[in-house]
């Protein structure tokens, strides 16, 4: 009994001292855990028991139970490294907090929604629908818009993970690091059917732009995870808006790559500038 309980000391000690000096590692290492067993262990344990792992109300919630990962990954090893669950800084001051939500849309607007819809269809920026965003319908707020992802993922990804990789790395560096992170762990999700509609390759590039724009918010918010969560709810909304901006006119030829390479360019340049610009003050 006193081995064990040695044993069991020592492995807690180890894990302590691993969430202290490599807290990075043992978060992205226990948000795929996570998530990748919510995602394809628990289906493939239904469908062995005849538990309906096919339907839709089964997918959502796996879907969603899945995207938690990063949030309780940030938990437990913050937990494990310093006894108290503080992951993350939610109220920065209102000042803050208004100029990463108001920065963080308009350059978010621009990147998600302006320059896709513009290399999308064969049309100039006058003739786009923009009355169509004057309608609630457009933006198709349902419970996936903020369950989806943004609260389940961003007191982990932005809240927990970007300060410390910004400490190491930078902003621009963290950005990509993050982004990678970010679409790889998702990729147990396109054995879903109709989960997204653009390849894992075109999937990645799209994260490293949106990466670029959440460092910019984040930082505009002094990294307030409300303004996270936000950013990561429009981007939610934003192919409504697309869609509504475009609907029936001429489309360009590949739309898939346009969009991919729009957001991927857009949201990695306005987010540099920006970044670039608060840098300099």
């Amino acid at each position: 009994m006193a081995n064990r309980a040695e044993r069991a000391l020592s492995q807690q000690s180890t894990l302590t001292h691993v969430a202290q000096t490599r807290p990075l590692t043992l978060f992205f290492l226990f948000a795929y855990a996570w998530s990748w067993a919510i995602w394809l262990v628990v289906p493939w344990i239904a469908q062995r028991a005849g538990l309906g792992a096919d339907s839709d109300a089964f997918q959502i919630a796996i879907i969603m139970i899945g995207a938690c990962g990063p949030m309780v990954a940030a938990f437990v090893v913050r937990w494990l490294g310093h006894r108290d669950l503080r992951i993350c800084p939610v109220w920065t001051g209102l000042p803050a907090l208004l100029i990463g939500l108001v920065g963080g849309v308009l350059c978010f607007f621009l990147a998600t929604v302006v320059a896709p819809a513009l290399v999308l269809v064969k049309a100039p920026l006058p003739t786009l629908h923009w009355s169509a965003l004057l309608h609630w319908s457009t933006y198709a707020v349902n419970y996936s818009t903020f369950l989806g992802g943004p609260i389940n993922e961003e007191p982990g990804w932005r809240g927990f993970a970007l300060p410390r990789l910004q400490a190491r790395f930078g902003p621009y560096v963290a950005s990509i690091i993050l982004g990678v992170f970010w679409a790889g762990w998702h990729l147990p999700l396109f054995r879903i059917p109709g989960w997204n509609s653009a390849s894992p390759g075109q999937y990645v590039l799209i994260l490293i732009g949106l990466s670029f724009l959440m460092t910019m918010a984040a930082n505009l918010g002094k990294f307030s995870v409300i303004v996270a969560i936000m950013m990561h709810a429009f981007f939610n909304t934003s192919s409504g808006m697309v869609n509504a901006l475009t609907r029936d006119l001429p489309p360009r030829p590949h739309p898939m790559w346009s969009y991919t390479l729009a957001i991927f360019v857009c949201g990695t340049a306005i987010g540099i500038v920006a970044l670039e610009t608060q840098v300099r003050r």
